[in-house]
């Protein structure tokens, strides 16, 4: 898989992984890259604060400033800060609208930057507040192409926005290979869930395989865990579920659960993809871990790799 703008030109794109230092950011920095390249000024976000808010304690007084980590951005982009970094940022900023509500960072606001500079990005750390600056960045025009430096649970973020997609980053090195394989694919596998019209039965709308169904089906509210899944009847064939983040099944229930019944989403997610980053292993070695015996099926998985984007950019 070969990344380019057009893979984030004119709609939102989250950029996800399964843990801290997987490479979001670098991600982030790679498509932002892409989109200027194209002529493009995007706009940007993250979770929290750059995905780790408690890092820097109560407030944004000056040591944590200090240790802040910060985009470059390109005057005329927008982004998401809290009002002391704001202040403090270099792009001097000129704030489009203030968010609802408040972060222990200071209240947040979608702002534009009126030079070159570095901004220190600043998110919402609940799910209606990103929607809502999202949804001022795309309605009011400020920007085609916006980039959300988030975390797996605000995957939930991208049924908003029509035409949205989620990227998985993983950063793996030996001794963490096994555990990114697993994660690689689980998350491949659960973003091709069949979908089916809510309220529709197991009627199929765009299931990969094709067709409808089995009957009967159970529809589970909110979250399916091992107790939720305890009590869907034994009967049931098609178990349904709003979208598959609300799936939080270990592999070896989900395994267990494909055997006899199918798992299905009312909400289906669009997958951009893997981006993978290399250390101290071989494209070969990292290939065959993809595809070792005993790990569930997954036909397709390594042409949704890219392998080290930002790095053969800067060859």
């Amino acid at each position: 898989m070969i990344l380019g703008a057009s893979d984030f030109s004119g709609r939102v794109t989250f950029i996800t992984g399964p843990e801290k230092g997987c490479g979001k950011t670098s991600l982030l920095n790679y498509a932002l890259g892409l989109l200027r390249g194209a002529g493009e000024a995007p706009a940007f976000l993250g979770v929290g604060f750059d995905g780790e808010a408690s890092a820097l304690g109560a407030g944004a007084g000056s040591g944590a400033a200090a240790r802040a980590p910060r985009i470059a951005c390109r005057a005329g982009e927008v982004f998401v800060s809290s009002e002391p970094f704001l202040r403090s940022s270099s792009c001097a900023p000129e704030i489009l609208e203030a968010l609802p509500g408040s972060t222990a960072l200071g209240r947040l606001a979608v702002a534009r930057a009126r030079r070159d500079g570095l901004a220190v990005l600043v998110g919402a750390e609940r799910n209606e507040y990103s929607a809502l600056a999202i949804g001022a960045i795309r309605s009011e025009g400020w920007a085609r192409s916006v980039l959300v430096d988030g975390a797996m649970n605000r995957i939930t973020l991208v049924c908003a926005f029509r035409g949205a997609r989620f990227l998985f980053a993983v950063r793996a090195s030996p001794g963490d290979l096994e555990r990114n394989v697993r994660a690689m694919r689980r998350i491949y596998a659960l973003a091709r869930l069949p979908e089916v019209a809510p309220g529709n039965g197991g009627t199929a709308t765009a299931a990969p395989a094709g067709g409808s169904q089995p009957e009967p089906s159970c529809r589970v509210e909110g979250p399916l865990t091992d107790q939720t899944l305890a009590r869907v009847p034994a009967a049931a064939r098609t178990i349904v579920v709003a979208d598959f983040t609300k799936v939080f099944l270990d592999d070896r229930a989900l395994a267990a659960l494909s055997r006899d019944r199918v798992l299905a989403v009312e909400h289906g997610i669009e997958f951009g993809g893997f981006v993978v980053s290399l250390r101290d292993l071989s494209r070969e070695r990292f290939a065959a871990a993809l595809g070792a015996p005993g790990g569930p099926a997954a036909p397709g998985l390594e042409e949704a790799v890219a392998y080290d984007p930002y790095e053969a950019a800067c060859a």
